[in-house]
């Protein structure tokens, strides 16, 4: 963590030519976000072959978490989701919906009985827990409850892995 802050922000950065004319994009951001996609692939390559290429992801997002611009608290993480913003949100569309919604057979979705079950899981323990301990949270409540609502789709993920790996019952 401690290198390769003092080696973009001292020594990369400096060197790249900065841009003509007025654009939104600087020079130094591009090669910041290339430098940071370089070393997500090589750090993942490696630590792929040392047991999980999630290893690596981590070690690179550490890489650049002293990164930062004069005055521009969080420029690189600004700088990572400018870049990645419509791609992820794509990619998150068609991993819910290759894994996930492929899972589940259509006539069972579409019964009454799955469609009052999946009523009240929703309304009550997904959403009404997380929003109703939101006054808790101080100034930013809501924000909070409803950002957790969103987080129950990794739990469907795990659900189907475990089912697809014969550790929980089909019913």
């Amino acid at each position: 963590v401690k290198f390769w802050p003092k080696a973009i922000n001292e020594w990369i950065l400096p060197r790249i030519p900065r841009k003509s004319g007025d654009s939104k994009v600087t020079a130094e951001d591009e090669g910041l976000f290339l430098i940071m996609i370089l070393l997500l692939i090589a750090y993942g390559t490696i630590t792929h072959f040392l047991g999980t290429h999630l290893w690596g992801c981590f070690i690179a997002g550490m890489s650049f978490a002293c990164i930062d611009k004069e005055g521009h608290k969080g420029h690189t993480h600004h700088v990572w989701v400018r870049q990645t913003k419509r791609i992820t949100s794509w990619m998150i569309r068609i991993f819910f919906a290759s894994t996930v919604a492929f899972s589940i057979p259509i006539d069972k979705l579409l019964s009454v009985d799955a469609f009052l079950k999946g009523s009240l899981m929703g309304i009550g323990p997904c959403i009404l827990t997380k929003v109703f301990c939101a006054p808790f949270m101080g100034s930013a409540k809501f924000v909070i409850g409803w950002a957790m609502v969103g987080r129950a789709e990794f739990a469907y993920l795990i659900a189907q892995m475990a089912a697809a790996a014969n550790m929980i019952d089909e019913a």
